[in-house]
């Protein structure tokens, strides 16, 4: 647990410049599913949260005279209820984002992938075996900012070692997120 805390405190530690500018910070609360439907148990579901800072870069794109294409990095920590071995998982997650904003009726709505890293405390999550601590983070969204402080989506992320481990069982997780901006 030691070397977790020690990652997110270099992860926050190299984050520092662009927490020292303007951006936003994210909860998000999600749930994930067992391979299997059990008898006894049914499926078994695992709840996940995650907190994430979201800094936008100097790397934008305008199309349309007012479609923008950007690139918005994401760090942050999340943990993961494991209802099989009935305890938590913590990692930590580092993520590019592009999402693509589109004006409809005064507000944003926008699409946005990602491909990242995320490193856990474990590589067991229910019944998957993941691997590997070290996993790649697929992330696709669907949002809309709101009165351009709130930001409202839903995303779907996937979490798998991409076959660099011999065990590959990888989890997806649904997540419903919400961000302020604190500029």
């Amino acid at each position: 647990m030691s070397k977790l805390y020690s990652f997110i405190f270099i992860l926050l530690g190299l984050s520092y410049p662009a927490v020292s500018q303007a951006g936003e910070l994210s909860v998000a609360i999600g749930e994930g599913q067992s391979r299997w439907y059990f008898r006894d148990r049914g499926e078994l579901k695992s709840d996940a949260y995650r907190l994430t800072y979201i800094h936008k870069t100097d790397y934008s794109w305008s199309f349309f005279d007012d479609h923008v294409l950007q690139m918005e990095l994401e760090a942050g920590v999340h943990k993961w209820r494991d209802p099989w071995l009935d305890n938590d998982k913590y990692g930590a997650v580092i993520n590019p984002m592009w999402r693509y904003y589109v004006p409809v009726f005064g507000q944003s709505v926008y699409a946005g992938v990602g491909i990242g890293l995320s490193y856990n405390n474990d590589d067991q999550l229910m019944d998957r075996k993941l691997g590997s601590r070290l996993l790649f983070e697929d992330r696709f969204e669907l949002g809309i900012i709101l009165a351009k402080k709130h930001r409202l989506s839903i995303s779907v992320n996937h979490y798998s070692n991409a076959n660099l481990a011999d065990i590959n069982h990888g989890i997806n997780y649904y997540f419903v997120n919400y961000a302020y901006a604190i500029n």
